[in-house]
């Protein structure tokens, strides 16, 4: 059953990246993206690690919400790595701009999820990140070559 939901991840990943974003008759760039970012969310919830491989570009990089000032970025190998060690919950996606530019995408969303006990949220529970994701158009695929994620302010 995990290697079928894989396969359909990937395929999904490929229908999504193939499809042209401005055919009158597909649905808009905000959801492909958001349909994007759930196959790499979801696969990082179920450690699918040829869809998580499949959708990082070489090159990805990453701030993430924990980043400090002596260890800012992050590489592919790096969050790779802490995507296979860590449970990961299913996570809510919202997107909330699109800006493309040629064969480059700027996606601005909201990710939600109720976390376990983590340092994302020591006593469990919900989470919230704002996340700024460039993706790429390479041989009819898209790839996220970086990530900036943050916390939102507090009320």
């Amino acid at each position: 059953m995990n290697g079928m939901r894989q396969s359909l991840s990937v395929m999904l990943l490929l229908v999504v990246s193939a499809a042209g974003l401005f055919a009158a008759d597909e649905p808009s760039a905000e959801e492909q993206f958001r349909q994007l970012e759930l196959v790499w969310m979801n696969a990082l919830a179920e450690k699918n690690s040829e869809v998580l491989e499949a959708t990082l570009a070489p090159e990805f990089s990453i701030i993430g919400a924990r980043s400090t000032a002596d260890d800012p970025i992050g590489s592919r190998e790096n969050w790779l790595a802490v995507a296979m060690k860590h449970p990961w919950p299913r996570h809510e996606v919202k997107v909330l701009r699109v800006t493309r530019i040629h064969d480059t995408a700027i996606v601005q969303a909201i990710l939600s999820a109720t976390y376990p006990p983590s340092p994302f949220a020591p006593q469990g529970g919900p989470v919230s990140f704002l996340v700024t994701d460039t993706w790429v158009k390479r041989a009819d695929a898209w790839q996220v070559v970086s990530r900036h994620s943050s916390f939102p302010a507090q009320d």
